[in-house]
């Protein structure tokens, strides 16, 4: 329970940034679509899937930037095997911008927390979920220079599901507007 209070808050702080940032010209809301490789023992069993992604992100002060994320995605298993895994949940970043402020392409550096609702569906066998702390970080694009931008994003995300961990690379590409 600790984790899951743990975790709103940071989800929360995250999502009331933009509205307290209103008065900088950094920050944009939007979202997008892209592929879910998973990775580790999801890797084994499952192949890539597809998601669709909301995002906000930021300046805070200087490099100093900010990223939040909700997903939802899934993946279908391997060898023939009926069902799919469901991966829903979001994420809360603090990065680096390399690059000018002004620039037409700026890279984010980003690491974070969230939580994410892992299902594992397989018809013949039922299907087991569990809502976990999560764990990212990678790197995105912002690209354009006025009004709307495109974004690319890659990241890495593990999940502390047990008895193994869920891990996956949500590589995501959308369209942001100046908030």
């Amino acid at each position: 329970m600790r984790i899951v209070a743990g975790v709103a808050v940071v989800l929360g702080s995250g999502a009331l940034a933009p509205g307290a940032l209103a008065g900088q010209r950094h920050v944009y809301g939007g979202g997008g679509v892209g592929v879910v490789s998973p990775t580790g023992s999801l890797g084994g069993v499952d192949q890539v899937g597809w998601h669709v992604v909301g995002e906000a992100l930021g300046s805070l002060t200087g490099p100093l930037g900010f990223s939040v994320d909700a997903v939802y995605g899934q993946t279908g298993h391997k060898s023939g095997v009926a069902g799919k895994t469901t991966l829903a949940g979001g994420t809360g970043n603090a990065g680096i911008w390399l690059g000018r402020a002004r620039g037409r392409v700026r890279l984010l550096l980003l690491g974070g927390v969230g939580a994410f609702r892992v299902k594992v569906d397989v018809p013949s066998f039922g299907s087991t979920a569990a809502t976990k702390l999560a764990l990212d970080g990678g790197g995105g694009l912002l690209i354009g220079s006025s009004g709307r931008r495109g974004f690319l994003t890659v990241q890495y995300v593990t999940v502390r599901t047990s008895p193994q961990t869920t891990a996956f690379i949500p590589i995501s590409a959308g369209v942001v507007i100046p908030l």
